[in-house]
């Protein structure tokens, strides 16, 4: 064991000297340099792109391990790769896998740091998502000082949606250190308030007073796995991105620009209803919930053609059990023949730019296209506002 730690810290040391300058000119990415000193420490950040943890290990020079996704280490070779000069801690999305959380205090009582993206889930809109419940509970069990990380401009550097690089500015910096004795004095909440104020993001108000632009190619394109609602037809499905365009079939249509703004194509274009991806998600979040109490019980909300039904097993092992058109309805999501009632499902999460996975009965599966992308958002919200409804 002592063989493998030292390992994952030469290989730590040697990244970040040898490829650290590399992914800042890469990304423009300015870290804040910090010298923790003694830990061991709980690190939380805010979750942007998949190179966060990269930067960082730019930013912190103390190594550190990741809870990663479990999705990661059914990669074959790649994974076995990533386990043995990373080691990263399995979390499965979609659950709440207190196997993961003992696996942490674990590696902290060996006096190891561990870094915990508080979200969970890289954001769609631009705005930091809301931690897991447990993030407090887990800082005041480790027994480790506790240190929240913020990401700035990752969002427009890499939005979820998308699938390209854009070159603007990011930052990273340690906001804060609570001691283990303070930790003691805060209830789980507090301790999650604290967090979610120090990572708290939002890309757009930073946009509005530090503006900086993102020089891409292929702006807009991908959007569709974020926005889904039209607000000027009010339909789902009939959104489409092209270059730096994103349009719907009733006439709808906006530039979104370098700076992630939307603006109008044609100056005789009618006024935009919306200018950020944040404002047009923050009415998206409302709109479904009409459209959602529109319904019947059994009426699909949402369907898509050749989705695979994936089974997760023991040992990060997968099998495709079917591939089928993908449905949902009040009453249960749908692969081909498999239906699963939603009062059955314990959790689910999205993977990704738009696969799925989530539980039920104890069992984890995931959802992943065939052939054509689907909007796998539309689902995780209706099932998320259903789910809050109900409790």
């Amino acid at each position: 064991m002592e063989q493998a730690i030292a390992r994952h810290k030469r290989v730590f040391r040697f990244l970040r000297v040898t490829v650290g300058g590399i992914i800042c000119s890469i990304f423009h990415f300015h870290p804040e340099k910090t010298d923790l000193g003694k830990g061991p420490f709980l690190i939380t950040a805010n979750h942007n792109g998949e190179l966060d943890p990269a930067f960082l290990a730019l930013s912190i020079r103390e190594h550190m391990y990741f809870v990663s996704s479990e999705h990661v280490f059914r990669k074959g070779f790649l994974s076995w790769l990533l386990t043995y000069f990373f080691a990263p801690i399995s979390r499965v999305k979609g659950t709440t896998d207190a196997a993961s959380a003992l696996n942490v205090i674990r590696a902290i009582k060996k006096n190891n740091n561990v870094c915990v993206f508080a979200e969970g889930n890289r954001s769609y809109n631009g705005v930091t998502g809301p931690i897991f419940p447990a993030t407090g509970k887990l800082a005041k069990a480790s027994g480790a000082s506790l240190v929240t990380y913020r990401l700035e401009g990752g969002y427009l550097t890499t939005p979820r949606w998308s699938r390209t690089i854009r070159k603007g500015r990011m930052r990273g910096y340690v906001v804060n250190v609570y001691t283990p004795e303070q930790l003691k004095q805060m209830t789980p909440e507090e301790v999650n308030d604290h967090i979610r104020e120090d990572i708290m993001e939002d890309a757009f108000e930073r946009q509005l007073t530090h503006p900086y632009r993102y020089k891409g190619k292929d702006l807009a394109k991908g959007l569709e796995n974020a926005l889904y609602f039209c607000p000027q037809c009010g339909k789902t499905g009939a959104l489409h991105s092209y270059k730096d365009v994103f349009a719907c079939t009733c006439g709808l249509r906006a530039r979104f620009t370098e700076t992630g703004f939307f603006e109008k194509v044609e100056p005789s274009d009618p006024e935009l209803p919306f200018t950020t991806v944040r404002d047009w998600d923050f009415w998206q979040d409302k709109r479904i919930a009409e459209y959602a109490a529109s319904l019947q019980e059994d009426e699909i909300a949402y369907s898509d053609d050749d989705v695979k039904l994936i089974a997760v097993g023991a040992g990060h092992k997968d099998s495709v059990v079917e591939i089928a058109r993908l449905s949902v309805s009040k009453r249960a999501l749908s692969v081909g023949s498999y239906h699963f009632p939603l009062e059955r499902i314990s959790s689910m999460a999205l993977m990704g730019v738009y696969k799925m996975m989530f539980s039920v009965d104890g069992n984890s599966y995931e959802l992943r296209a065939a052939k054509t992308p689907y909007c796998g958002r539309k689902y995780f919200t209706f099932y998320e506002l259903l789910k809050h409804a109900a409790e």
